[in-house]
């Protein structure tokens, strides 16, 4: 079993450094998620206005943000960001090799996989998110609406109907509006 490695004490003024450094992170933390929070809020408060006031409000908030990325990363906001960072990050020559490669079949595969997608059924997502729709679809939209501006209809005539035909499972207004005449 091993035995735990004694440290040797510290001295009060070593101790009561210690104590400070952490008071002063801990400051300096709750200060950038203040500002994190309340930067933003004050700039969107009105009036609002692009002026020299607000872009300090914007800098404040990238200060905070960064030093509280710094400080849970060890890396900068904008190096966090940035996608040819993790590029360089990689250790060796052929590690970046290898990453390339990799990144290539993937683009490879994503190409092949596309084309094979649109022969294959639709997934469940796909099928929930989109409906019946075809392929398409926005182009059919566009022109719906092309000649409901030719008749003379307006934009909210033509919002309208899009919420009847949803609301109503794809029923017409002028089918409900027979139906009801002829009972």
């Amino acid at each position: 079993m091993a035995t735990p490695t004694l440290q040797p004490p510290i001295s009060p003024e070593q101790r009561l450094a210690l104590e400070q450094q952490a008071r002063y992170n801990r400051i300096v933390r709750n200060l950038a998620i203040g500002g994190v929070v309340l930067c933003p809020l004050i700039a969107f408060l009105p009036p609002r206005k692009l002026d020299l006031y607000t872009f300090s409000l914007g800098v404040g908030f990238y200060l905070s943000a960064d030093h509280l990325c710094t400080a849970q990363t060890g890396r900068g906001l904008i190096a966090n960001i940035s996608p040819f960072k993790a590029i360089e990050a990689l250790p060796t020559d052929r590690a970046r090799e290898m990453q390339k490669m990799i990144r290539e079949e993937r683009d490879k595969g994503r190409r092949l996989a596309g084309n094979a997608e649109e022969k294959e059924e639709r997934g469940i997502l796909d099928r929930l998110w989109m409906g019946d729709e075809k392929e398409g679809w926005k182009e059919r939209r566009l022109q719906e609406e092309r000649q409901a501006l030719e008749e003379g209809k307006g934009y909210l005539d033509i919002i309208i109907d899009q919420i009847w035909e949803v609301w109503n499972w794809d029923k017409k207004k002028n089918d409900e509006d027979a139906g009801k005449k002829e009972d």
